[in-house]
């Protein structure tokens, strides 16, 4: 058996789900944190006036009740500082849309119906016993990897692959990767950062905007840098028919996976359905980026991966494999019946913002990994 240290560093945004929501009847947002507390303790802690208050508007029972609770909780943010159990860091933006629009009406419909912004914001996984503590899991980790080693067997013999993998790409049962343990990782220096999640259009120009979310990130900025560290163990029984996987081949598999796919995403352009066209992905990004990816040179020792949500689909497929399934008409306001397309590459780019502007925009999910040990 052996193991080596990896020291892994974010180099854009990376979410990994948890499956949970911050929602505006557990948080508050003042000068530029997020505050999240328990109910029970929130209300426990007002005072009889505005106890009744909130029972008045929980009564209520109408469609607007709820956004009359997040009103109140609004009105008594200090109270809710004050039993909060965890702060994150909230860009202006995002803070300066919480306070405008927040238990507001944004728009009445036809049916007078009245329609409220949602100011449910997803959570990135931090560790059960110190909400403070973000990580990345082993499993996002290992699935990297294994696309990555996968595609590599695949371009070098196929019928290898087949008999290696048994065709149950990305599942890491039945495969020679079930000898390989990745840890989770282990924090050495995290930041992290609550901002947008955007949609845009990779071939169409910057005027086409798709749909965004609120979401927070492990984050990495000139100032402030997220640093983890983890195990990769191969054990000794890591063979199949004589072939062992070994560190440095799953360097070189990763850095021929991720790195055409991270020079494409900067150099600006793309082959689709048979052409070079233009992509138009990096003219989203910020100037700091952009000239830190152009100049972004690997160490011997170094290796490149993509994980957590929005690591888009050529990242998490294999070349020579990959259906991407791409929606090319339908739906809308109008529910026409949607049509599909099944292509080798997406065709939209997920992006985190500070704000919802197409300016200072980051890809997600891009990480450093070196091997220290």
């Amino acid at each position: 058996m052996k193991k080596y240290k990896i020291r892994l560093k974010a180099i854009t945004p990376v979410h990994i789900g948890m499956g949970e929501e911050y929602e505006p009847t557990n948080y508050v947002i003042d000068n530029g944190y997020l505050y999240e507390f328990d109910e029970v303790d929130f209300f426990s802690n007002l005072d009889d006036n505005m106890k009744k208050k909130f029972l008045k508007a929980v009564e209520k029972h109408s469609n607007d009740s709820l956004f009359e609770i997040h009103r109140l909780i609004k009105e008594n943010k200090e109270v809710a500082k004050k039993v909060a159990f965890k702060k994150v860091q909230v860009s202006k933006a995002l803070e300066a849309e919480y306070k405008n629009k927040l238990g507001k009406v944004v728009q009445v419909e036809r049916k007078k119906d009245k329609v409220f912004k949602n100011f449910n914001i997803h959570k990135t996984l931090r560790f059960s016993n110190t909400p403070y503590q973000v990580y990345i899991p082993g499993s996002s980790l290992k699935g990297a990897l294994l696309t990555a080693f996968g595609e590599y067997i695949y371009k070098k013999d196929k019928k290898l692959f087949n008999r290696m993998f048994k065709n149950c790409i990305p599942s890491q049962d039945g495969n020679i990767f079930k000898y390989v343990s990745v840890s989770d990782s282990k924090p050495l220096k995290t930041y992290s950062i609550i901002g947008y999640a955007l949609n845009r259009e990779r071939f169409d120009g910057d005027d086409q905007t798709g749909p965004n979310q609120q979401i927070e990130v492990i984050y990495s900025s000139d100032k402030q840098q997220s640093e983890f560290e983890f195990e990769i163990t191969l054990k000794e029984n890591a063979c199949e028919k004589d072939y062992k996987v070994n560190i440095n081949e799953i360097k070189k598999a990763c850095n021929e996976h991720y790195m055409p796919i991270f020079e494409q995403m900067v150099d600006g352009y793309a082959y689709f359905r048979g052409k070079e066209v233009d992509d138009f992905t990096n003219e989203y990004f910020s100037n700091s980026f952009w000239e830190f990816a152009k100049r972004l040179k690997l160490k011997d020792n170094q290796f490149l991966l993509r994980v957590g949500k929005f690591s888009q689909a050529r990242a998490v497929t294999i070349d020579g494999l990959r259906k991407i399934r791409v929606k090319e008409s339908g739906g809308g306001p109008k529910r026409k019946p949607i049509r599909w397309q099944t292509l080798d590459q997406e065709t939209t780019s997920w992006l985190f913002g500070l704000g919802q502007t197409n300016n200072n925009l980051l890809p997600f999910g891009w990480v450093i990994c070196e091997i220290t040990e």
